[in-house]
């Protein structure tokens, strides 16, 4: 994959719960980007049924219901055991950044865009982007609001938390940290600066 050339795109990462998806409806909303999130090019190409049977041979056909991937018992198999999850990510991780790359392509042409990817620097996706960003909170921040979100207990989330690369591990590869423990209404002065030096 080629770095696109004189086209405005970034990238935005973060552990779950860091508030990814606020700072990316500020973008979208307020400072005229185009949004790709790569957890759902994720779920398209897990509808891919050559994509399926790699599944179904690797984890066993009952991660498979009705033709379709369970990503619920899926997700307990690799969020428990890294082994696993890298077996998931070598058979997904290709085809999600191909079609990731290909949207990206066509809509960079008119508009600037940001790509919103969890495993961004996990996969190595970062060295594709001149601009990498990386949401963080403070983590009683974080734990809370995963157990909201998810309705899960304090114990879930933090194994969830615990499966996931480390904020300090993330932060050497971040080109700009935004925080986001005290609402949108602060970190939008963030967002807002980070778009006039890009733009």
């Amino acid at each position: 994959m080629e770095k696109i050339k004189n086209r405005v795109i970034a990238a935005l990462t973060g552990s779950i719960a860091t508030g990814k998806t606020v700072v990316l409806d500020y973008f979208r909303d307020n400072l005229g980007f185009k949004v790709v999130s790569a957890d759902s090019v994720g779920h398209e190409v897990l509808k891919n049924p050559e994509i399926i049977g790699k599944i179904g041979e690797t984890f066993g056909a009952g991660v498979i219901k009705n033709g379709e991937i369970d990503r619920k018992i899926l997700g307990k198999i690799v969020f428990s055991d890294k082994a696993e999850l890298a077996r998931l990510n070598e058979i997904t991780h290709p085809a999600i950044l191909k079609k990731t790359f290909e949207i990206i392509d066509e809509i960079s042409k008119a508009h600037p865009v940001i790509l919103e990817a969890a495993i961004l620097i996990e996969a190595g996706w970062h060295k594709y982007f001149d601009t990498v960003m990386l949401t963080w909170c403070k983590p009683e921040i974080q734990l809370d609001r995963l157990m909201t979100r998810d309705n899960i207990s304090e114990e879930e989330a933090k194994i969830r938390i615990a499966s996931q690369m480390s904020f300090e591990a993330k932060r050497p590869f971040a080109t700009h940290i935004i925080d986001t423990s005290y609402g949108i209404e602060v970190t939008r002065f963030t967002l807002e600066k980070i778009a006039k030096e890009i733009l």
